[in-house]
């Protein structure tokens, strides 16, 4: 009988335990998303604050350098695919990149229309999962009724 019930006891802990360390990682995971909506809505404001900058999305990857990466960009507001050069830059497929730089002859692809990233001009960028966490956050503000 005892030991019945020291093993009841045994078992209602751990499960106290588990619900207590699950709530604290999804809280946590909550802050997180907000903070990553928060830098969404920053980078946002920065691209309207910066007129010659814009929002694109790296679609395909071709080639990594040590000098660069290759990459098919797609960008935001028009949709339009355009190869690049990200000089001593190393993007992912699926980031969002806010970016300046400037169009030019593109050697390997004779593309008179290659555009050219320099060193610095990448001013902000969100990796798929920060992406995702920000799509999260958004998600239960609708749900909740807040808007942004």
């Amino acid at each position: 009988m005892f030991l019945n019930l020291l093993l009841s006891l045994a078992i209602v802990g751990v499960v106290a335990l588990a619900t207590i360390v699950l709530r604290r990682l999804k809280n946590r995971q909550v802050r997180q998303d907000a903070l990553w909506f928060g830098y969404e809505q920053h980078m946002n404001e920065l691209r309207e604050a910066s007129p010659e900058a814009e929002m694109a999305r790296v679609a395909q990857v071709y080639q990594r350098a040590k000098s660069g990466t290759k990459a098919a960009i797609v960008w935001e507001r028009t949709g339009a695919e355009q190869d690049s050069w990200f000089e001593g830059s190393n993007p992912s497929p699926g980031d969002l990149l806010l970016l300046r730089g400037s169009a030019g002859w593109g050697p390997d692809s004779a593309s008179p229309n290659v555009f050219y990233v320099a060193p610095g001009q990448v001013l902000s960028s969100m990796t798929v999962g920060a992406q995702a966490a920000a799509a999260r956050h958004r998600h239960r503000l609708a749900a909740t009724g807040v808007t942004p």
